[in-house]
């Protein structure tokens, strides 16, 4: 309350011709070459209030949740400086980044970018760092789970997998009760201990799918012990056919939104507007969060060229309370954006 009051004794004190002015020394920062194993970097960027009003930072966000910002909270006076100072961690981020901050104030530019840049050199790498997911079953892989990655609805996407066994022995390797889209078969079957093989993998997107992602869990057996192993796919719409030229175009007001901190009982809301900037109708065919704790509604299922429809965005109430950093997936027939991404962030408390 004692805060509230100071502030407000202190605007009250200019007149309404007043007008804050916030000038950075500079709005972009170079770092230049620098190493992985180091940890993250951080640069302040330093701006003075050239105004006759006192200037108060509502708000700074950034590009990527590799970017974290932090910034001057109290009003700087006509002729005082303040601060926003980004921070960039660079683990498992090896070469160039460049990265927007967004300030919002008070300020007669309401709105300011600074950037940060430069060129991350990787740690030198080891087979445990090319297969850093370990499963229970001692096998190691280069991702958490098989992901297909992308595939076009109706193909049949096949790769390979490297696996590494890091149980300790040699193990005996096989799959039970995959479904009938999804074909496995690691090559060869026994893989003596510090020994790698190949998991020959395929999926039927015509058999099974849905448009955007889509996750399951198979039957790894490892010397006849049995494992969950997640799979994962991305569907598009086959989209050789379309006419880019007059086909609909997925974009949103905003990409982001900081909630802020909110307590765990009382629901963080926002609502973002999708809006179709193409010639033919967009299709919404599915949205989804990545995260339990935040949850989205849409009800619009085609938008008309020109026009827009709410998305709504909030957290669940009684969400396990700490740093939200979610993103919201549109899937859409847009062939430039199938998947429009809208980030949702702040913390639960």
């Amino acid at each position: 309350m004692r805060t509230v009051l100071f502030i407000i004794a202190l605007f009250s004190g200019f007149t309404a011709s007043s007008q804050a002015v916030i000038t950075f020394a500079t709005r972009s920062h170079d770092f230049g070459t620098i190493q992985e194993v180091n940890g993250a970097v951080s640069y302040n960027f330093q701006f003075t209030n050239t105004g006759t009003a006192p200037i108060l930072v509502k708000n700074v966000e950034s590009s990527c949740g590799c970017t974290s910002p932090e910034w001057s909270k109290q009003p700087v006076l006509p002729g005082k400086t303040g601060y926003v100072k980004a921070t960039f961690d660079p683990k498992d981020r090896p070469g160039f980044f460049d990265k927007t901050i967004t300030v919002y104030s008070n300020a007669r530019t309401p709105v300011v970018e600074l950037k940060i840049k430069g060129t991350v050199q990787g740690k030198a790498r080891t087979v445990l760092d090319d297969y850093p997911y370990e499963l229970a079953s001692g096998l190691r892989l280069p991702l958490e789970e098989i992901s297909f990655m992308k595939a076009r609805k109706g193909d049949v996407k096949s790769m390979s997998i490297g696996v590494f066994n890091n149980a300790g022995k040699p193990v005996t390797v096989a799959f039970a009760n995959l479904p009938a889209h999804i074909r496995l078969a690691m090559e060869p079957a026994q893989v003596g201990n510090k020994e790698k093989a190949v998991i020959k993998a395929s999926y039927n997107t015509a058999a099974h799918g849905a448009y955007g992602l889509n996750r399951e869990n198979v039957t790894l057996v490892v010397d006849g012990k049995k494992y969950p192993l997640p799979v994962s796919i991305f569907i598009e719409e086959d989209f050789k056919a379309v006419d880019r030229a007059t086909a609909p175009l997925a974009d949103a007001d905003k990409k982001y939104h900081n909630f802020g901190a909110t307590p765990a009982a009382t629901p963080a809301t926002f609502t973002f507007q999708v809006k179709n900037t193409g010639k033919t109708p967009l299709k919404i065919h599915r949205f989804y969060t990545n995260d339990t704790r935040v949850e989205a509604s849409m009800t619009a299922k085609e938008i008309a060229p020109g026009q827009s429809a709410p998305l709504t965005v909030k957290t669940v109430a009684g969400a396990e309370p700490g740093k939200v950093t979610a993103m919201v997936s549109v899937i859409t027939n847009s062939p430039a954006s199938p998947e429009l991404k809208i980030r949702f962030y702040g913390e639960i408390q």
